[in-house]
């Protein structure tokens, strides 16, 4: 259902940051979160998928090497771009 609200300026960064973090619509975090208000009840949504980070991207496990311009040019290069 759509309708409109006057959120504070802190709580509607605040739904949105963890709509960002679930990978979920802003609607739906407001929702969960009024709904858990009006219940008393404080559960956490199961989240399945890994988080994404403020780029957007789930950066990759970590292999043990340092990844430097000077790799990535030696990269370039024997791909030959």
């Amino acid at each position: 259902m759509r309708t409109t609200i006057d959120l504070e300026y802190d709580t509607l960064i605040a739904a949105k940051e963890i709509a960002r973090a679930e990978n979920t619509s802003l609607g739906k975090v407001i929702s969960r979160l009024v709904r858990q208000a009006l219940t008393g009840t404080a559960t956490a949504p199961a989240t399945h998928a890994q988080p994404a980070t403020t780029t957007g991207f789930v950066p990759f496990d970590a292999r043990g090497v340092v990844v430097s311009n000077d790799l990535i040019n030696r990269l370039r290069d024997a791909e030959g771009v």
